[in-house]
């Protein structure tokens, strides 16, 4: 009994190896076992475009001030040094009106090592598909997605424009997760992303309530990529953004195999003075050294609430997180935010003008938007 047993487990055990690796490939699979979940150094793990930095490079204004030295926390005063170390923070940088007046790094952590974003990405492409916008090259907000990706018709994309992959409201068939046999894992370790891309669908309405997909931005990219025809995504985020940012540190984008397809949902590395950067351009209108980089009306409609209280979820109603606009987190206290996996933050305040920059390898197990709060008014 106890042979069959374990024979019939054996059984159970290669049909479940077969069908996962049917269901997203045996690369796939060799990287989900070899590697594991994913990390903030993915970058130097798997393939990429690297990026150098900017031929007119630009150095950040340092004012160095002391940071608070206790926060509240759920109503609990802590200090803010022990939070950041246990909490295993790689970087915390806070700018205040485009000067740099705090860079907090966790000891033998070198402060130009670049770190993946992860879903801050999701921010820094909406940055870019208004830059294509601007410049004629992408069609406007309202162009179904199918006068890109006419494949996509069948699959019920003819009703889903640009706006919509924008707002994550398209109602896409795609569960954000860690289920092995989910979207979201292919996605992170398919050698063929496009196809992977180009299977998906959606549902004949969007959803009631916001659902955060990365399926969206990954659709939004391939759409991008389709208007930039030759130019790969890297390319553009270069010579649009990178370059006359004036980057001082090195960048990469993880791309499916060697000199594949842009991971856009997720997936750019930088050091945390570069990605700085990005919010300071959002804070100031489209603005970098007199230079204007993105409409001032596109980062307006970045940062309009796209579902309100009556679409917004129950789970988030205890959250600093109000709404979602182009690619950004929206947050009670009128806040802009990139967000990532493992704590990556990209904190912009309009009303004291501070920028702040957060890396690290997990989250900790409070809320950072408060913790930011407190920073950018002792910043400000």
């Amino acid at each position: 009994m106890a042979k069959r047993t374990l024979i019939g487990l054996g059984l159970v055990v290669a049909a479940v190896t077969v069908a996962w690796m049917a269901a997203i490939g045996p690369v796939a699979v060799w990287r989900v076992v070899t590697h594991g979940t994913t990390t903030v150094w993915d970058h130097e793990e798997y393939p990429g475009r690297a990026f150098d930095p900017s031929p007119t490079p630009v150095e950040w204004v340092v004012e160095t001030a002391a940071l608070p030295e206790v926060v509240t926390l759920d109503g609990v005063e802590v200090s803010l040094e022990e939070t950041l170390s246990s909490s295993e923070t790689l970087s915390l940088l806070v700018v205040r009106d485009g000067v740099i007046v705090t860079e907090w790094s966790r000891p033998g952590h070198p402060v130009d090592r670049e770190i993946m974003v992860f879903s801050v990405t999701k921010s820094l492409l909406s940055l870019l598909v208004g830059a294509a916008i601007d410049d004629g090259i992408l069609g406007p907000v309202d162009t179904p997605v199918t006068g890109y990706l006419p494949e996509l018709a069948e699959h019920g994309f003819d009703r889903v424009t640009i706006h919509d992959l924008l707002r994550m409201d398209t109602g896409l068939d795609y569960i954000e997760g860690d289920n092995p046999f989910g979207e979201h894992v292919e996605f992170n370790y398919t050698p063929d992303l496009v196809s992977a891309i180009l299977a998906l669908g959606v549902h004949d309405q969007p959803d009631p309530t916001f659902r955060y997909k990365s399926g969206d931005y990954a659709v939004l990219s391939l759409v991008l990529a389709r208007a930039l025809g030759e130019t790969s995504l890297t390319s553009f985020f270069r010579d649009r953004l990178w370059d006359p940012l004036g980057a001082t540190g090195e960048g990469i984008w993880s791309t499916d195999s060697a000199d594949g397809f842009e991971r856009a949902w997720c997936c750019l590395a930088m050091t945390a003075r570069d990605l700085a950067r990005f919010g300071q351009l959002a804070l100031d209108d489209g603005v970098w050294q007199g230079e204007g980089l993105i409409s001032a009306r596109w980062l307006d409609a970045s940062f309009q609430p796209g579902y309100g209280t009556g679409r917004w979820p129950a789970e988030y109603q205890d959250s600093p997180l109000a709404d979602y606009g182009y690619g950004w987190w929206l947050t009670r206290a009128g806040a802009r935010l990139g967000l990532g996996k493992d704590g990556q933050y990209l904190y912009i305040d309009p009303e004291r003008r501070v920028v702040i920059v957060r890396q690290g390898e997990s989250t900790g197990d409070f809320s950072w938007v408060e913790l930011f709060e407190q920073v950018a008014a002792s910043a400000g």
